[in-house]
């Protein structure tokens, strides 16, 4: 775990077997065939590539980025009307190999972050001053600096991994020496992560970022105004044979419209929050997070724990479930110990985490005890002076939570700078920088105009109205499944801004913080008293009492 959710060797920079030449290829022109218009030609005439010949987790962790890469550059496009199918010959091995890695296949955390670096010396450390990225969708600079910082939070966190872990043996033994050590890995670590996060602003300018780099980012979950209200259609995933479940979805006897519904696909595009480092900061430190809007519960109820567990009632990727009657859905059984996660999209963000980041996550939330231990000592202060060590472990303990507070702080603080302002600036150029024939008179095309720099990027609108292109297979499926609706109509004048996940994203990140914060414990003081109360976060909401151990055992 030394090198934390990053690859223990670096990505491999080509695959080694001449069959996938042609995909190698197709990368190295990506950015060159989108700029002169023709990657979706070429992709046409791209052979369709059978997987067998991937050995490695390694190869398919290249191959999943590779397809990650050409399919959006294809989808979206440059200037082009959105794509809503995605060609047989990448979509079924990007399903097939996204199927190998436990990924869905679209771009993720995990493929342009973890996947998608190079060192400059092979024997040097993984940070900021020996990094380069391997590919791009806008071959940007800005675009390099963006995934290589985030490259670097992700091998600065790496100690809190090991820390974690090793912090719940220590507990086990009522090993306090040890468990302070572990503390003050994972705060000095968080140290790291915050400085490194902060130096986002050096490469990446907010501008070209929110416009030639994050349409590539998007997904096509919630995407109804740039043409894709059902989603995209992977051709052919209908009647491919996985070799993993011996079964061959052959769909041939349904009718052409509901085989063609079947091969829509609604997935969220990449986000921070699919970064298994923060999830796992957030179980081990016991950090609660709540249905966006919503305060937790000042009474456990355990009927509200079965009905909102993480993985029960989360959104389908596949529209055609929706013809399914819910009675008719699978249900998951409530596990046997609490989630602190209640938060919808936070859930539904680990199916795009790695299988084994996800059961790694899994495993944590069944061992993770440093806040039952944490809530034990808050007991226990109020019948008895805690030794001074005791004291130290729950002053580290606040410190952690503080480093990943300010975290979020900092994150907030570049979400607003990078998306919000941008979203509502609009487009410096109306045009987007590019030179256009017959330009027409200024009072008709402006900088700012939502309805121009969105026809350009129709991925950074801010409003989810419905778009159905003419004569186009949505139009279809929605004239013969009405019952399936569109995506909500959201007024640009809110003020809603989506990330790329398709979040509504202040309220969310904001909520975030704040519940980190929330999770600091007061200290009693052996000299003085009253206790020594944590920063609060939302001080006009009056602060959460920190629930106790009793409670806490009480929840089990």
């Amino acid at each position: 775990m030394g090198c934390g959710f990053l690859p223990e060797e670096p990505p491999l920079r080509r695959l080694p077997n001449a069959y996938y030449a042609p995909w190698e290829d197709l990368m190295e022109d990506c950015n060159d065939l989108l700029l002169a218009g023709k990657l979706r030609e070429r992709v046409h005439k791209l052979p369709l590539l059978e997987c067998t010949m991937l050995e490695t987790v390694q190869e398919y962790r290249r191959a999943f980025l590779i397809l990650c890469l050409v399919s959006h550059s294809y989808v979206w496009g440059r200037h082009e009307k959105v794509s809503e199918t995605l060609p047989a010959n990448v979509a079924i091995p990007w399903t097939i190999v996204a199927d190998y890695l436990g990924l869905c296949p679209v771009v993720c955390h995990a493929a342009v972050v973890l996947w998608n670096y190079r060192l400059l010396d092979k024997e040097g450390p993984v940070d900021l001053s020996n990094l380069a990225v391997l590919a791009t969708y806008s071959g940007s600079l800005d675009e390099a600096w963006f995934y290589l910082i985030t490259t670097a939070i992700e091998s600065s966190g790496a100690p809190c991994i090991s820390a974690i872990v090793d912090s719940i043996t220590a507990i086990n033994n009522r090993d306090h020496l040890s468990l302070e050590g572990h503390l003050r890995t994972i705060q000095s670590a968080l140290v790291d992560v915050n400085t490194n996060m902060s130096r986002m602003y050096e490469k990446c300018d907010p501008y070209v970022f929110y416009w030639k780099i994050r349409p590539y980012l998007a997904g096509w979950e919630n995407m109804a105004e740039a043409g894709l209200p059902f989603g995209l259609i992977y051709e052919g995933i209908d009647s491919y044979w996985n070799a993993e479940t011996e079964e061959y979805t052959d769909m041939s006897h349904l009718p052409e419209a509901e085989r063609l519904l079947h091969q829509y696909r609604r997935y969220a595009g990449g986000s921070a929050a699919q970064s298994s480092l923060i999830a796992t900061l957030d179980v081990a430190f016991g950090v609660e997070h709540h249905p966006t809007g919503e305060k937790p519960p000042v009474k456990f109820d355990p009927v509200a724990r079965l009905n909102n567990d993480r993985y029960t009632h989360l959104p389908s990727t596949n529209p055609s479930d929706e013809l399914t009657p819910a009675s008719h859905l699978s249900s998951p059984s409530s596990p046997s110990f609490v989630r602190t996660n209640r938060n919808k999209f936070l859930r539904a963000m680990r199916k795009y985490m790695p299988k084994s980041h996800r059961n790694f996550l899994e495993d944590l939330e069944k061992s993770a005890n440093l806040r039952p231990f944490m809530l034990q000592l808050q007991e226990q202060q109020q019948s008895r002076a805690l030794t001074a060590q005791e004291t130290t472990l729950m002053e580290l303990y606040n410190d952690c939570l503080h480093q990943l507070k300010l975290f979020r702080d900092k994150h907030v603080q570049i979400v607003t700078l990078y998306i919000i302002n941008q979203a509502r600036k609009g487009s410096n150029i109306p045009h987007g920088g590019f030179a256009i024939e017959n330009p027409k008179p200024e009072k008709e095309l402006r900088a700012g105009d939502s309805q121009l720099t969105t026809s350009l990027y129709p991925q950074t609108a801010l409003k989810t109205a419905p778009g159905i292109r003419e004569g186009s297979a949505s139009a279809k499926v929605s004239q013969l499944f009405p019952q399936l609706g569109l995506a909500k109509h959201v007024d640009p004048k809110t003020g809603v801004v989506r990330g790329t996940g398709g979040t509504n994203i202040m309220p969310f990140l904001k909520q975030s913080r704040d519940e980190t914060n929330d999770m600091k414990l007061p200290i009693v003081s052996a000299q003085t008293s009253p206790p020594v109360l944590p920063e609060t976060a939302t001080q006009d909401d009056g602060a959460k009492p920190s629930k106790s151990f009793t409670e806490w055992m009480l929840r089990r």
